[in-house]
């Protein structure tokens, strides 16, 4: 690289930040993407255990347009809830 010309080593240059920042755009969209896969992996789970604890329960199972509608947080507030509504009918 020494006996390049100024002009060479500017387009080295850019051309090494071009490689860098395309692989760094290239980790984060791999990154983004696993994370969207493990959300929507953990909510076909809770989806699962919902119906399931409905059923358990005898409750109407939910339709899958209501459950895939809501939150990671609020299908597991629902699964919570249920689980609850199964403790405490084995208690009484």
């Amino acid at each position: 690289m020494i006996s390049r010309t100024p002009d060479q080593r500017r387009h080295y240059d850019a051309r090494l930040k071009w490689e860098l920042d395309e692989n760094t755009r290239i980790q984060t969209a791999f990154e983004e993407g696993e994370a969207r896969g493990e959300a929507r992996g953990e909510a076909r789970v809770r989806i699962e255990l919902i119906r399931t604890l409905e059923e358990l329960l005898r409750l109407q199972i939910s339709s899958d347009e209501e459950l895939r509608g809501k939150s990671l947080e609020e299908l597991q507030q629902r699964a919570q809830f249920l689980q609850e509504m199964i403790r405490n009918r084995s208690s009484s």
